[in-house]
């Protein structure tokens, strides 16, 4: 009864990853870490005080290592259980995930796919991992993270980019920013004395992020040592920061362009141009190798997963890039701890159409939501045409090339 019953669930699964004619093929997916130290020391909280995660400065909490393997569940329960599209247990040729080289995304990786693929009765003793009683958790596997070299610095905004600096130069003189700007140098001028700040008050950009971690764990020590602290005062520097942060990623809400040059567009290209075309062009070469059969002989023949460990700026770009930015719903701006966006990429079988689909999970007490229909250039399908992420793919393509366009003038 029992075996019955789990073929019957196997079944099911089946059928919703292959309704009719339409195949899931491939899935592609980007996260923010957990939740983490702050990155800086300010007063009255220093690096000395960070010990959780095994302490320092800008590492993951216990609190993100369990948000990041809730996220895992998540993305087990949808591709393994529910639609069988993954193995019970992993599999190398199936699943490749990548991360920045932090120490956060990388045991925020490793966090997820302990909650991707946990020890189980699927795990084999001695095969897949080492049978010696008391000296190995039974079940037990490890799933490599590779971590990105300065050849791959473009994908999570790390390289250095001239054009960037000089496009935020620019962008100041579009009637939207500057007066946001002023509104963050106003409140800079309001807090920094309070650090006794006598020089950089203007640039003091660190202090919304940091107040951010400090008052996770050490909100009674904020207010003892802060008199003018209070959550108001918490409240506003993160939503005067909110618009910055969107500029700084190329959401505008109004025309962006200055002097002939669509300030926006050329945002787009050095921040999530790369990463996007990446995207595309991955599943492209995956649809092709899907149409081929068994004439598919690389490497994508068998991969079926593909995931980004990266930062909040780096999935912001591309909510932005996929014109959903509010779906971030943070105070601000930015996404939460453990967000994450999937693409997931159908084909019809009898025609070899080519379709995709955009999720998105907020935060770390959300569920995974196909959020498709929201994206503009799907134009309320359900299933989007692969054709309009190409299009939004040459559209911010970094032309040459991510390194010759960022050292280029504008």
């Amino acid at each position: 009864m029992i075996k019955a019953f789990s073929l019957c669930l196997v079944a099911l699964g089946y059928v919703a990853a292959q309704s009719g004619n339409i195949k899931l093929e491939f899935v592609q997916s980007m996260w923010r870490h957990g939740e983490r130290a702050s990155q800086i020391d300010l007063y009255p909280i220093y690096e000395k005080d960070w010990i959780f995660g095994g302490g320092g400065l800008g590492e993951l909490t216990a609190i993100g290592m369990g948000e990041m393997n809730d996220l895992g569940r998540l993305i087990r329960q949808r591709y393994v259980n529910t639609f069988n599209f993954l193995k019970p247990k992993y599999a190398s040729k199936e699943v490749y995930v990548r991360s920045t080289d932090f120490n956060r995304t990388i045991i925020s990786a490793m966090s997820m796919l302990y909650g991707m693929f946990p020890p189980s009765l699927y795990d084999i003793p001695n095969v897949d991992y080492p049978f010696t009683p008391f000296k190995w958790q039974p079940g037990l596997t490890f799933v490599p993270v590779h971590v990105d070299g300065p050849q791959q610095c473009a994908a999570s905004q790390n390289c250095p980019c001239p054009r960037y600096d000089l496009l935020q130069a620019r962008m100041l003189a579009l009637p939207e920013v500057l007066p946001k700007f002023q509104q963050v140098v106003l409140l800079n001028r309001q807090i920094g004395p309070h650090y006794n700040m006598t020089t950089g008050i203007d640039t003091f950009y660190t202090y919304p992020d940091t107040w951010k971690c400090q008052r996770a764990y050490f909100n009674k020590t904020m207010y003892e040592k802060l008199p003018w602290y209070n959550e108001d005062l918490y409240y506003q520097s993160q939503t005067v920061y909110a618009p910055v942060k969107g500029f700084l990623e190329g959401n505008f809400q109004n025309s962006a362009v200055s002097n002939g040059l669509d300030v926006a567009l050329e945002m787009k290209k050095v921040r999530a141009g790369v990463i996007i075309n990446e995207l595309y062009n991955r599943a492209s070469e995956k649809f092709d190798c899907a149409e081929l059969g068994e004439n598919c002989t690389g490497y994508l023949k068998q991969l079926k997963f593909y995931g980004y460990s990266i930062h909040d700026n780096n999935v912001y770009a591309v909510l932005v890039a996929l014109g959903i930015p509010n779906i971030a719903d943070t105070i601000d701006g930015w996404p939460a701890y453990a967000a994450g966006i999937f693409l997931e990429f159908h084909r019809n079988t009898q025609t070899n159409e080519r379709f995709f689909k955009v999720l998105y999970r907020s935060n770390a007490n959300a569920n995974i939501a196909d959020v498709t229909t929201q994206v503009p250039m799907c134009n309320g399908a359900a299933l989007c045409p692969f054709a309009a992420l190409q299009n939004l793919a040459n559209t911010i393509k970094p032309l040459p090339d991510i390194t010759t366009l960022c050292n280029s003038p504008l």
